[in-house]
């Protein structure tokens, strides 16, 4: 008899414990998402004294204390104005609402997940501010992400993500099968990844191909990736030799690989600037009330595209073979638009 009372103490100790684990970690959550606690609602809603509440209190108190050692804005406090316990968060360690509000809005222009994927993301993200800021923000990005327009591709990454990304971690070989860009044609390749990037709309995949001796990486469009697999082969690039996507990103232009060029050019457009920021390379070799003459490096031809949107504005100086392709492909163009010059005459489709 003696054995099954000490029994049923232990269970109702453990009930208790259990209960009371559930009450703090529910008072938690709430403070974390803003809300302000009062002593005698938390008590009628579990059932317990007010004492008891107050001791959880506490007990949170110091389970940040010991969780945040080093975040001594991080606290529990009383508001004596509204009457109720807040948690307080130091600005430089937590995310603020217009932190919040500038993160939204770029993900809502990059179009890179489904639309699913951007709503539980916008979610989780203004879940991390208070309240009352968490209905601003929700305000502030209820237009543009009712019309949110997802890619075309209306695949979901973030798996393949995590998953690429840990074989460059670990520099494991993975096999693809990818659709060529152009003419939809499927090939297969092994490759050493090296790094991630997004890019006008897309995640890229940057990787040599295994057992080549280019040079430079090749790059592939992420969604295009029909199918990937992590092999047990591993290879090994010494730390000072890694691959670095902040080097890349400032030298690539719409994600054509190829060889490093330094490239010329003389602009004398209205903002200067956007120049520079679109290059984060270049730097002005010269400049008068009327042009500028600048030097930058970068990766492969993309940068094509971007000089031709320049229109008149722009001129490429060096080197010579590319101002000799971007002669020949502005003449292409204009011949387009000669050989139709009557406004009747119908463009073949």
């Amino acid at each position: 008899m003696g054995c099954e009372g000490d029994q049923i103490m232990k269970n109702n100790e453990n009930s208790s414990a259990f209960l009371k684990t559930t009450r703090m970690l529910s008072m938690f959550e709430r403070l974390a998402q803003g809300e302000l606690l009062k002593k005698s609602v938390e008590a009628e809603r579990f059932g317990v004294n007010v004492k008891s509440i107050q001791r959880d209190i506490e007990d949170l108190r110091s389970y940040l204390q010991e969780a945040y050692p080093n975040e001594t804005g991080t606290e529990i406090f009383y508001d004596h104005r509204r009457k109720g316990y807040c948690l307080y968060r130091d600005q430089q360690n937590w995310l603020t609402g217009p932190e919040i509000l500038a993160i939204a809005k770029i993900l809502l222009e990059s179009r890179a997940f489904t639309k699913e994927e951007m709503n539980q993301l916008l979610d989780k993200l203004a879940m991390q501010s208070s309240l009352a800021e968490r209905r601003n923000i929700k305000e502030l990005i209820q237009n543009e992400r009712f019309h949110y327009m997802p890619l075309a591709h209306r695949q979901s990454l973030f798996s393949r993500l995590w998953e690429i990304s840990d074989a460059i971690r670990r520099q494991v070989i993975i096999d693809i099968s990818y659709i060529r860009i152009g003419d939809h044609k499927k090939i297969e390749r092994r490759l050493k990844p090296q790094g991630i990037i997004f890019s006008e709309y897309y995640f890229y995949l940057v990787a040599y191909i295994h057992e080549t001796d280019y040079e430079f990486p090749a790059i592939y469009r992420m969604d295009k990736i029909e199918n990937y697999r992590l092999t047990n082969e591993h290879f090994h690039i010494p730390y000072e030799k890694r691959f670095q996507e902040g080097e890349l990103r400032k030298r690539i232009q719409f994600m054509q690989s190829g060889s490093l060029m330094k490239l010329r050019l003389r602009f004398w457009g209205e903002s200067l600037e956007a120049v520079l920021d679109r290059l984060p390379t270049a730097h002005i070799i010269r400049q008068d009330s009327n042009s500028a003459v600048i030097e930058a490096e970068v990766f492969g031809r993309g940068i094509k595209m971007w000089l031709l949107s320049q229109a008149q504005y722009l001129e490429v100086l060096k080197p010579e073979d590319f101002r000799k392709e971007m002669r020949e492909t502005v003449e292409a163009m204009a011949g387009i638009y000669k050989e139709f010059k009557n406004e009747n005459q119908k463009t073949p489709l």
